[in-house]
């Protein structure tokens, strides 16, 4: 039989080559935020305890220093959320700006060039759709470069 549907090699390779690229891009928006290596070096600047709960912010005291002169946080900026449950760790929130990383969502999802992602107590990525619902929250503090905890950061005093 006669196939009525037939492609010619120029058109494979370049539908190929656009589910890769596509492909690849959607692997890079899972893979952009890495866990901060030197996490030792960051300072606690905003403590967040509910009850057994809560949050404790943590950035380095340079851009710490960048937020406090009113300066936007330069792409490399790396935040970091210790996630706490009935009084124990149970794991990180990491926020990461890169340039131009917003480009890699539609522009309603954007917040600004940061990106999300969650890791467990052993520093590993957890792949969870927390990390899109972090984005999703964060879109309402545009006014503040997309943090929450600016302010915090501000008041920071050693």
């Amino acid at each position: 039989m006669i196939s009525m549907f037939r492609m010619s090699p120029l058109a494979i390779t370049l539908a190929l080559l656009t589910l890769f690229t596509l492909g690849a891009k959607v692997q890079a928006q899972t893979n952009r935020v890495r866990f901060p290596a030197n996490f030792d070096q960051m300072v606690m600047y905003g403590d967040y305890r509910r009850g057994s709960g809560g949050e404790l912010a943590y950035a380095l005291r340079e851009t710490i220093d960048i937020a406090k002169a009113g300066q936007p946080l330069p792409p490399g900026t790396r935040l970091v959320l210790e996630i706490y449950d009935s009084g124990a760790l149970t794991g990180y929130f990491v926020m990461e700006k890169g340039i131009d990383w917003g480009l890699d969502f539609a522009a309603e999802q954007r917040t600004g060039d940061w990106h999300f992602q969650q890791f467990g107590t052993d520093k590993q990525v957890r792949r969870t759709a927390i990390a899109a619902r972090c984005q999703s929250c964060h879109q309402s503090q545009a006014a503040n470069d997309y943090m929450f905890t600016i302010d915090r950061m501000r008041a920071y005093i050693p």
